[in-house]
C-alpha cells in the first residue's frame, strides 16, 4: 500500500514537471514569434521658435507639477485618431516614461530657456522670500490623426496664474490657451520628435501670453 501511494505521488510530480517545461517552451514560443516592442519618449532640445516673445511678467514662475492630461492618454500605447471617433495604437511602439511625468519636467525646461533670467521651476520655488506664480496647465488634445500619407498632431491647452507667494490684490497674467498643429510621417519616432516639438511651441505661447 505505501508503495503504491508513493509511486502515484512520485508520477502526478512527474506529470506537472513535464507540464510546467511544455509551457515555458510554448511561452518561449510565442514570445520569439511577435516583434520586439520600442520604447520612445520626449528627448532632445529643440530650437526656440524664430517669432517667439519674451513676454512681460518678471516674477518667478512655479509650473504645477499636475499638468491635467485627457484620460486616454495615461497608458503606454502612442494612440493615433482612427474615423470619427476611433484611436488605434501604433504597432510595437510605447512610451518609455508616462506623458503625466514628462510633460511637466520638459515644459519647465523649455519655458526657464524662454524666460532667462527669470526662474522657473517645478513644484516648488527656489527663492522662498521672493515673489512667484502658480503656472497651472491643463491639456484637452494631445492626439495626431491622418492626413494625407502623414499624420497631424494636434495640442490643444489652457493655462492660468495662481499667486503663490504674492502680496494680496496682485495683478496676474489674463488666462489663454492654445491650439498647436504639426505635421509629422507615420513613424513612431518622427512622431515622438513632434510631441516634443509641441512642448516648447506651447512653451513659447504661455510666455508670449504673459
Amino acid at each position: 500500500m505505501t508503495s503504491l501511494t508513493s509511486l502515484s505521488i512520485s508520477d502526478l510530480r512527474r506529470r506537472d514537471a513535464v507540464v510546467w517545461l511544455a509551457a515555458v517552451a510554448l511561452a518561449g514560443c510565442a514570445s520569439r514569434g511577435a516583434p520586439p516592442r520600442r520604447l520612445y519618449a520626449l528627448t532632445g532640445t529643440p530650437p526656440l521658435p524664430d517669432d517667439r516673445q519674451p513676454g512681460r511678467d518678471n516674477r518667478a514662475w512655479v509650473l504645477s507639477p499636475q499638468v491635467r492630461l485627457p484620460e486616454l492618454l495615461d497608458r503606454d500605447e502612442i494612440l493615433v485618431a482612427e474615423g470619427s471617433a476611433g484611436l488605434r495604437p501604433l504597432p510595437e511602439a510605447r512610451w518609455a516614461e508616462p506623458l503625466r511625468e514628462s510633460l511637466p519636467r520638459l515644459l519647465t525646461e523649455d519655458l526657464w530657456r524662454l524666460r532667462q533670467p527669470y526662474p522657473v521651476t517645478l513644484g516648488k520655488p527656489n527663492a522662498p522670500d521672493g515673489e512667484s506664480l502658480r503656472l497651472v496647465v491643463q491639456v484637452d488634445e494631445w492626439l495626431a490623426r491622418p492626413d494625407g500619407a502623414g499624420l497631424q498632431l494636434r495640442l490643444r491647452a489652457r493655462w492660468h496664474w495662481l499667486p503663490l507667494q504674492a502680496p494680496g490684490g496682485t495683478t496676474l497674467p489674463t488666462p489663454h490657451a492654445a491650439d498647436i498643429s504639426l505635421p509629422s510621417s507615420a513613424q513612431a519616432d518622427a512622431l515622438a520628435d513632434a510631441y516634443r516639438r509641441s512642448v516648447t511651441l506651447l512653451a513659447a505661447r504661455i510666455v508670449a501670453a504673459s
